[in-house]
């Protein structure tokens, strides 16, 4: 090959690296920007995190997981919760604390819990429950016209922060 073809396709290079990029953000990773403090001190307000978009093809959200997902009351908005409750158990909340299946939930993350209550449900299949860490300033589905989160609006699981700090979840 001449040199001046060489030059000709200096181009290629800049491309390929974008379309890896737009590649992966598409169908790999889910970068976003949490803009409150409803994971907090988990997430803090105003973290940079990425999520894993390949995460639920290979399996279901567990309870635990902090997922990033959508809701149809906030439009097109993307949300980022704790699953607390998954299809076929039964959530309810005495004085701030989670049960299932009538059992407490120990959760180590939250450093504050709320007062409020919430009926007996049963989660129907397809849909899971969630909930911010920060229980006293999270609006989740507690409080939610339609208290639950559908598997194909559950667009990844988070992995990490990396601004401002570093952190896995």
């Amino acid at each position: 090959m001449k040199k001046e073809e060489k030059k000709d396709r200096w181009w290629l290079l800049p491309l390929a690296a974008v379309g890896v990029a737009v590649f992966v953000n598409l169908f790999l990773l889910m970068n976003a920007r949490v803009p409150s403090g409803s994971m907090e001190p988990t997430i803090p307000t105003g973290s940079l995190m990425l999520g894993d978009r390949t995460a639920y093809l290979r399996g279901e959200p567990e309870a635990g997981d902090v997922i990033l997902f959508r809701h149809e009351e906030f439009g097109k908005a993307y949300l980022v919760k704790r699953v607390v409750a998954v299809p076929g158990q039964t959530f309810s909340l005495r004085e701030g604390r989670v049960y299932l299946d009538g059992q407490l939930l120990e959760e180590d993350y939250v450093t504050e819990f709320s007062t409020d209550s919430y009926p007996e449900t049963v989660v129907p299949e397809g849909c899971y429950l969630v909930m911010g860490d920060n229980r006293r300033n999270s609006n989740d589905s507690r409080f939610w016209d339609d208290p639950f989160v559908r598997r194909e609006n559950i667009i990844a699981r988070a992995m990490f922060t990396y601004f401002p700090r570093f952190g896995l979840l």
